[in-house]
């Protein structure tokens, strides 16, 4: 019986490259020894990760969110009102502008955050601002006496913080265009960094508004200013925009109202005169005064009636902005309990271990297979 020899050889290898049960078992029993062999190496890497872990969670400091819930009601009203009144009279509606989704917005614009840096907050018996109050609390002036004239470019922020101030009760206006510069880009690192905004359902009028901060007093004091200075702009420029449409109204009624007080002088007057009833040229002029005074009393009395619906219709359209949930100490914040942080670190650095051991062991017997190939060769 002939026997092809490379068919005779391909099982050889065929069966060399197999690997049994009984192979695996053999290896991890191998790789088993081998790790408890070095497990106080194991142990020492785990202690020294407790201890990492340990000084990790004592150095850090947590991070505390302040968030408020809120709800935006915005009212409708019915019938002719400033809506309907501003049509007709081409004078531009009260609504459109600022809806509720433009007031979640409002939280994310530049010049909100500015405003709210610049609210006060008494320390100590001092009063400051927040802006000057977050300097402090976030130590951006603690090595102010360290910095020179001649040290590199990069601690040129730095030093720009240690030279400017912002003094509580300063208008915003006469800031210089260093202090602009700052405030501008600690509003611009909020924006991005610290502040979220979000409306929870977009069916529904509730969001959440929150602020991170390492100092857990700016974090409620600013998300709280933060709150009533968007909230006031948002209704100011309701009430503005409704507030625009009603003086125009005004203006045209007491136009109104001067001319008929003219009319009635006028007819006062030619009554005085017209003595002699044969001077009927004088009756005429009284009687052209006296329709004059009836067309005006009408205009005047129904642009007085609309200005009252006006006026009804802007506090029924004035959305109803209802605080649900505010912040309160202590705030929610990520600090890291001692012992919980020491174990992991500890699990973390031990796994690590053993995977740098395994590896060890694998390259090891990997180089041992080919000095035996080559002994062999």
């Amino acid at each position: 019986m002939n026997i092809d020899l490379e068919d005779l050889l391909q099982a050889e290898d065929s069966q060399e490259n197999k690997i049994s049960f009984a192979d695996i078992k053999k290896a991890i029993g191998e790789y088993w020894s081998y790790i408890w062999s070095k497990k106080w190496i194991i142990v020492a890497a785990g202690i020294v990760g407790v201890i990492i872990g340990i000084t990790h969670a004592y150095i850090y400091k947590p991070t505390y969110t302040a968030t408020y819930k809120f709800s935006i009601e915005s009212k409708t009203s019915n019938g002719i009102g400033l809506g309907a009144l501003s049509a007709l009279t081409g004078l531009g509606g009260a609504s459109g502008t600022f809806s509720g989704d433009n007031l979640v917005e409002l939280f994310r614009t530049r010049t909100m955050v500015e405003m709210a840096l610049l609210k006060p907050i008494v320390v100590d018996g001092d009063t400051m601002n927040l802006l000057e109050y977050k300097i402090l609390a976030d130590s951006m002036r603690v090595d102010c006496g360290k910095i020179k004239e001649k040290d590199d470019p990069s601690k040129l922020r730095k030093k720009t913080i240690c030279n400017i101030t912002f003094p509580y009760g300063q208008c915003r206006e006469t800031f210089s265009r260093d202090q602009d510069s700052l405030i501008m880009e600690f509003a611009s690192n909020m924006i991005h960094n610290d502040i979220e905004i979000e409306k929870i359902d977009k069916k529904l009028s509730y969001a959440n508004f929150s602020i991170k901060s390492k100092d857990e007093r700016f974090a409620k004091e600013f998300s709280t200013a933060m709150i009533n200075t968007v909230f006031d702009f948002y209704l100011e420029s309701k009430r503005e925009k409704s507030q625009r449409n009603i003086d125009e109204f005004q203006e045209r009624a007491d136009s109104i109202r001067k001319e008929l007080n003219k009319s009635l002088y006028a007819v006062a007057h030619y009554r005085d005169l017209n003595m002699n009833p044969s001077k009927n040229i004088i009756g005429v002029e009284q009687l052209k005064y006296q329709t004059d005074i009836q067309i005006n009393t009408s205009a005047y009395s129904e642009i007085v009636k609309n200005i009252e619906v006006m006026k009804l219709d802007m506090v029924k359209s004035e959305p109803l902005i209802q605080e649900i949930d505010a912040p309160r100490y202590p705030l929610p914040n990520d600090k890291k309990g001692k012992l919980k942080t020491g174990l992991k670190y500890g699990v973390i650095l031990g796994f690590l271990t053993v995977f740098v051991l395994c590896g060890v062991h694998f390259i090891k017997n990997l180089n041992k297979e080919e000095e035996a190939e080559n002994t062999v060769e």
